[in-house]
């Protein structure tokens, strides 16, 4: 028996890992309504359709393996600021500085 992982003929879309910001802006972009997913034009090349609470657009142009996914997470950013008027900060310098914060807040609460 097999382990599944040979691509039988299937369709390559390459492979992305989501930065924490994009996660964060898919899952809210999901919780609010909105999905966002490729749909393929050829085995090598795919559309974008957005639906919005059931209004569906499909990207003019089309994407390759990999590339697909970057502008899927690109959308869920850009709706993630339109509708809350904010943008996730969650990059590095960020993440570092939170942690200054707790690391600080925790050296004032210290009892010896």
């Amino acid at each position: 028996m097999g382990s599944g992982t040979k691509n039988k003929g299937g369709i390559d879309m390459g492979s992305y890992s989501c930065k924490l910001s994009e996660c964060d802006a898919r899952e809210w972009g999901i919780k609010n309504g909105i999905y966002i997913a490729p749909f393929a034009k050829s085995p090598t090349e795919w559309y974008i359709t957005i639906n919005i609470n059931g209004k569906i657009s499909t990207s003019p142009e089309t994407y390759g393996k990999v590339e697909i996914w970057k502008q899927i997470y690109k959308y869920y950013l850009y709706y993630y600021a339109k509708y809350t008027k904010q943008e996730i900060k969650q990059g590095p310098k960020v993440i570092e500085k939170q942690i200054k914060k707790v690391k600080q807040k925790s050296n004032d609460n210290q009892l010896f």
